[in-house]
């Protein structure tokens, strides 16, 4: 008898519900087919899942308490009289090892496991202690740090693409950010403004770069996971970077935001609030069932910061939390109610 999961047991339930409301199977045989499989007792995909997390916690924590501090390191490199840049080439060695036996491992094993991904940990994170040894070694070229995380980030992202790596593409896209960050800072002298944007400013424009890229990406024949990651990211950071502008508008430094008054904020305000309001129509318009729950999720955060920022001290709280309450079944209802009508128009 077939083993499936609950998540896999829906799916067959409602695609024999179908096959019977479609008159493709008689009741017999709809019968027949919900013998056919039964549920696991244990999830053990889930359980394997949380295993997996605990172990890449436990390994940058590792990383953290024996790399980070240099201790270590630092007792090897005086006992051996090494140089920062002999570290970098032993760690940049080492790197090239492992990811060549995560090459043949790929080799073995073609579908994706979880035991296969988290290998790429290890390479990832010797990767990073190259990079950091040759910066020290060139003293970063005059302190661009920027330089040295744009480094990590074509690295990662060679190897990513290469070898077929969620994990390494997931650094990528997370190195990007302070590689971006640091080198605008870098061009500015360390100023708040970057050619009159300030940090979250400048963060949505990096949004919007990765958002074209992945939706480039998407039209392409590239690592299917890359594409997806790359779109997802992108309007994370998209949206994450508009809900701070929302906060802070374009302040450059926490003392000016002080003093500023709420209301010359409102434009920013109005601006996060459409393009929440955008970002879930593009996702139901879309079918991108991400985009859209990405869209809800922004717009109840922007509703609450909102309160916080302006009817706290002045409204009722029972009676605003009622009245948001409301909204929110509103607005489920009237998803629900599109949600359907696409059912309707499939079938």
């Amino acid at each position: 008898m077939l083993e499936v999961d609950k998540k896999e047991a829906d799916i067959l339930q409602k695609a024999i519900a179908q096959w019977q409301a479609s008159q493709l199977i008689n009741e017999q045989q709809a019968g027949e087919l919900r013998q056919s499989y039964r549920i696991r007792e244990t999830d053990w995909q889930l359980i394997t899942l949380y295993i997996f997390i605990a172990a890449i916690s436990c390994g940058l924590m590792a990383f953290g308490a024996l790399v980070l501090d240099e201790k270590w390191i630092e007792i090897i490199r005086k006992k051996l009289s090494l140089t920062d840049g002999i570290i970098a080439v032993v760690f940049t060695a080492l790197s090239a090892f492992l990811c060549y036996r995560g090459y043949l491992r790929n080799q073995r094993q073609l579908s994706f496991s979880l035991n296969r991904e988290l290998f790429w940990l290890l390479p990832a994170l010797s990767i990073g202690v190259s990079v950091v040894y040759l910066g020290k070694s060139l003293q970063y070229l005059g302190g661009n740090y920027g330089l040295f995380w744009l480094l990590a980030t074509i690295i990662y992202g060679i190897t990513g693409l290469a070898l077929y790596s969620r994990l390494l593409w997931v650094t990528t896209l997370l190195c990007l950010i302070p590689a971006y960050v640091k080198t605008t800072y870098y061009f500015t002298n360390d100023a708040p403004y970057f050619m009159g944007m300030n940090l979250p400013c400048r963060m949505i424009l990096l949004g919007v770069v990765m958002l074209l890229t992945g939706w480039l990406a998407r039209r392409t024949t590239i690592y299917k996971p890359v594409k997806e990651i790359t779109w997802t990211g992108g309007w994370l950071l998209l949206l994450l970077s508009g809900w701070l502008i929302s906060i802070f508008g374009n302040t450059g430094s926490w003392q000016e935001w002080q003093e500023i008054r709420q209301f010359h904020l409102l434009w920013w305000v109005i601006f996060f609030t459409l393009l929440c309001i955008a970002t879930l129509l593009f996702g139901i318009k879309t079918k991108d069932n991400m985009v859209r729950d990405m869209g809800v999720i922004f717009l109840l955060l922007d509703l609450y910061t909102r309160y916080f920022e302006y009817l706290w001290d002045h409204t009722n709280k029972g009676l605003f939390f009622g009245l948001l309450a409301l909204s929110f079944w509103w607005l489920g209802k009237w998803l629900e109610k599109i949600k359907g009508s696409n059912r309707k128009t499939k079938a």
